[in-house]
């Protein structure tokens, strides 16, 4: 009987370690991204980042993960001009990664990190562009392409509890730019800062 009581609060504490260490294994997030770098588009200005991250080994000091974020930049172009035009430009950044986080000995809530992933761009464009009375319909746009390139992540983020954190983050991307068969490709070396908060779980 005295054996059954004491195996009791021993399995009551494995089983919240155990419940624990699941809660960490998740985050998500949410930044504000600022694009720098060289201009993508008409270099709109950001909404929203959001992010998910899964941490499968956790070998004290480092722990790995793979995670994936969506970004959001959208803008409304118009000129008055003869020859104005007037077209929402909408930017999507998807960007799936593996990640390594830090853990630092005597700055337990301080944790740095390095990511390697890949970037893809979808960008969409609907209105009117190069407007002209005598011709309107041959400046009506409405059309979408997607580019991608490497991504390197880095990032640091403060605990302010065992669930909550804010974070700074820096995307470095080497974005392949395909046009069509008249003109050349190009790459172009974008950033990304974003400054959000995330939650474990």
């Amino acid at each position: 009987m005295k054996l059954r009581l004491l195996l009791i609060p021993v399995l009551f504490f494995s089983i919240n370690s155990i419940a624990q260490d699941l809660n960490y294994k998740w985050s998500v997030e949410a930044n504000y991204p600022i694009s720098v770098g060289d201009g993508l588009g008409n270099d709109n200005p950001g909404i929203v980042d959001l992010g998910l991250k899964y941490r499968f080994v956790d070998l004290n000091i480092v722990t790995l993960g793979i995670g994936v974020n969506a970004g959001i930049f959208h803008d409304n172009i118009n000129s008055f001009t003869a020859n104005g035009s007037d077209f929402d430009e909408t930017n999507l950044f998807i960007q799936p990664k593996a990640f390594a986080e830090f853990n630092i000995p005597g700055l337990n809530k301080l944790r740095p990190s390095i990511g390697l992933g890949y970037t893809i761009v979808r960008s969409k464009y609907d209105g009117t562009i190069g407007y002209f009375a005598d011709s309107p319909e041959e400046a009506i746009i409405s059309e979408t392409n997607s580019d991608g390139g490497l991504n390197l992540n880095l990032g640091l983020s403060y605990d302010f509890s065992t669930r909550f954190y804010i974070q700074a983050q820096y995307d470095y991307i080497r974005l392949n730019q395909r046009f069509d068969d008249s003109q050349r490709n190009k790459d172009l070396n974008l950033g990304l800062l974003k400054f959000g908060f995330g939650f474990r779980f």
